[in-house]
């Protein structure tokens, strides 16, 4: 069950229905028109495949699901959490599958008695058109068990699924420094890519852009010790190495900026900037990128 089937949601529904899971893709308007009458197409690694799919947007068909995945966006992650209260059986298995660290706290506090677990996504993909996803590249997948529950169970099984669906997927035994991993990289380069218009391996290109990579990042990692996060220097590293290497993807914000949709800014760098001043951190950077962001907001 994917709540808030947009790209990654669709990409990893499909694989997972193709590995022999069944699928229930939650999603509204045109996208869930699209596919109700015409099923999902998906192009992924060179292949282009046309799914039929159960698809729905009344959040009341979770209730007999195994796993619920929450694959919206920070920005629409409150009311999903909200439509589904009371809805889903206690021993459901509950993914967050969004940026920033706060998911999963988010969904633990609405549903104490549930398991929870948190995944990361390394993904290119986008919607083309309704119904349509598009895999670009990467697309591996980290998942850290948050909150014990009666559906912990489901949480093995769901990474060999994922394999058996071609999507590289492991465990992590520290989700909440996986969950500030990705932001690292978010932190970096989400926020600049939206502001240029460039790719995010063209940021390293030039030493002044990669200089603002790497500064917001070294404040992302000066506030993800001060919280107590086992993440460092050598992170960056990783991540800026990564990145020289990657080919033309869009991050999400740069996709939310031309679609005229709110960005997560405020759940990436801005919450490096709120948590670095509960900690006397500076974030000159951070604070610059969100308020650039705001405005490319205001503008669209």
């Amino acid at each position: 069950m994917f709540a808030g089937a947009g790209a990654v949601g669709c990409h990893y529904g499909s694989r997972l229905q193709q590995a022999g899971d069944e699928v229930l893709f939650l999603a509204r308007g045109k996208h869930l028109s699209a596919m109700q009458q015409h099923g999902l197409l998906h192009e992924s690694e060179g292949e282009v495949l046309c799914l039929t799919v159960q698809a729905t947007d009344d959040p009341a068909v979770v209730c007999d699901a195994d796993v619920v995945i929450f694959s919206c966006k920070m920005t629409s992650l409150r009311k999903m959490i909200q439509s589904m209260d009371g809805k889903v059986s206690p021993d459901s298995l509950l993914i967050t599958m969004q940026n920033g660290v706060e998911a999963p706290e988010w969904v633990a506090s609405a549903f104490p008695e549930h398991a929870v677990a948190a995944a990361t996504a390394f993904i290119g993909a986008r919607l083309e058109g309704s119904g349509h996803v598009v895999h670009s590249a990467a697309g591996g997948v980290r998942l850290g068990l948050w909150q014990v529950g009666a559906g912990s169970k489901h949480l093995r099984a769901l990474v060999e699924q994922f394999n058996a669906g071609g999507v590289p997927a492991r465990m992590d035994g520290d989700p909440a420094a996986m969950l500030w991993r990705k932001l690292l990289w978010n932190t970096g380069f989400n926020a600049i890519t939206a502001i240029t218009r460039r790719f995010a391996s063209q940021m390293c290109e030039f030493d002044e852009t990669l200089a603002i990579v790497s500064d917001a990042m070294q404040e992302t990692v000066a506030v993800a010790q001060a919280e107590g996060i086992a993440i460092g220097e050598s992170d960056i590293y990783s991540h800026i190495d990564v990145t020289r290497r990657m080919g033309p993807v869009k991050t999400s914000m740069w996709q939310d900026i031309e679609a005229g949709h709110r960005t997560e800014v405020d759940y990436l760098n801005g919450l490096v900037v709120s948590r670095g001043e509960k900690h006397g951190i500076g974030t000159p950077v951070n604070r610059m990128l969100v308020s650039l962001v705001h405005a490319i907001e205001v503008q669209s």
